[in-house]
């Protein structure tokens, strides 16, 4: 069927964590934003991280769908430490969108 080398492998992982890396820059700014009343600057800020952890999903799940297809994917910590990078930013994203919304609550 076919194989993804490990330098195809190293750039996708990269990709991913540089992706979620900028959705928690993000989320953390939007936090800040929101903490000082500023929440048109926090929705957006919001917004691209969702953008980024968006980019950084479609680069992990293209991966997947080879490893589905019979495509095979070396193992790679890399890989291992980039899909974890993505699962937790995702879940702070989570939280700070519950955060934001109480602030909002308090200084709305």
């Amino acid at each position: 069927m076919g194989q993804v080398d490990k330098e195809e492998l190293t750039l996708i992982s990269m990709n991913v964590i540089l992706h979620a890396g900028n959705a928690r820059d993000y989320v953390f700014q939007a936090v800040n934003k929101a903490s000082n009343g500023d929440f048109d600057e926090a929705d957006e800020l919001m917004q691209q991280a969702n953008d980024e952890v968006t980019t950084a999903h479609q680069a992990q799940t293209s991966t997947l769908q080879k490893e589905a297809e019979g495509i095979e994917i070396p193992y790679s910590p890399l890989f291992g430490h980039a899909q974890d990078t993505l699962m937790t930013v995702k879940t702070e994203i989570n939280m700070m969108q519950e955060m934001i919304k109480l602030y909002k609550t308090i200084k709305g």
